[in-house]
């Protein structure tokens, strides 16, 4: 991925379309977002798999607009954060097909989820820490995004949809135990600086 990310950023230096200043920066925003494609296109393909491609959409779609809002557990290597994330869709998609929630647990796992990302949210990284202005503006949007989706959620249940709520309702679920994770590994790494 890093070869191709130079090599388009090279031929756009050759062509003139970019300052070779700028090849550093480019070069990364290649390969940041080959790697997005790469992980789309293996959730998609997992999605397919199990024949729920839909399902993987949705979560991918609800999952990746509370999660870079909330924070949470971040994997210390790309591998890592890669192969964390097949194994995350693997086990939503196994619960949505094989234990799908009932309307009252749906309600329930949000009201759970919505509160820890309500009362935790942001969680920062200690790659990514967050100043006091961050802090407030990421918490609004955290809350702002969950609310949208809580409200969805709802929606989705009064009117016999209970499929998306479900899913929508376990991106929250796994949103809220990245903070939690998230608070764990922070704390862990505090320990350890002494």
């Amino acid at each position: 991925m890093e070869h191709l990310a130079n090599a388009l950023t090279d031929k756009l230096i050759d062509w003139k379309i970019i300052n070779s200043e700028d090849r550093d920066l480019y070069a990364y925003g290649f390969w940041q977002g080959g790697i997005y494609i790469f992980n789309y296109a293996s959730v998609f393909l997992i999605g397919l798999l199990f024949g729920m491609l839909w399902q993987s959409v949705v979560f991918i779609l609800s999952y990746g607009l509370i999660r870079p809002v909330a924070g949470g557990y971040h994997a210390r290597t790309q591998r890592n954060c890669y192969l964390f994330s097949v194994l995350l869709i693997v086990i939503v998609l196994s619960m949505l097909k094989w234990f799908p929630l009932s309307s009252i647990v749906c309600i329930l796992v949000l009201l759970f989820s919505g509160s820890v990302i309500f009362i935790l949210a942001p969680v920062e990284d200690e790659n990514k820490p967050l100043d006091e202005t961050e802090q407030m503006v990421y918490r609004h949007r955290s809350r702002i995004v969950l609310s949208v989706l809580s409200a969805l959620t709802l929606l989705f249940l009064v009117t016999g949809l209970v499929p998306i709520a479900n899913n929508i309702t376990l991106s929250l679920l796994v949103s809220a135990i990245m903070l939690i994770l998230g608070i764990i590994k922070n704390k862990r790494g505090r320990k350890t600086e002494y």
